[in-house]
């Protein structure tokens, strides 16, 4: 996956690929403070990539990096744990950054 606009800078720049560990309703959630993928939740055909602020029930509170370029919790409210797919395990090399 690759990561689109600033919402998570300084952590993650526009572009950077990300290698992304799937989760499904049975897995564990990841700890607060793990970078996440979810299902936009009102856009359901979107993703974003945000930090897992916090977790109560099956209701997820994700937050951005950089406050001022992103769109989270803060707009949206609470999320609901299924629309937790992934976390960001790692930041992918680009070819050019391997040699």
């Amino acid at each position: 996956m690759q990561v689109e606009g600033y919402s998570m800078w300084p952590t993650l720049k526009p572009k950077d690929p990300v290698i992304v560990r799937p989760l499904n309703q049975h897995s564990e959630v990841p700890p607060i403070g793990a970078i996440i993928v979810c299902i936009h939740p009102h856009q359901p055909s979107c993703r974003v990539i945000k930090r897992l602020s916090a977790v109560t029930d099956n209701q997820l509170t994700i937050l951005g990096d950089y406050p001022d370029a992103s769109t989270d919790s803060r707009q949206w409210g609470i999320i609901s744990r299924k629309c937790l797919i992934g976390e960001v395990v790692a930041l992918a090399a680009t070819p050019s950054e391997q040699k």
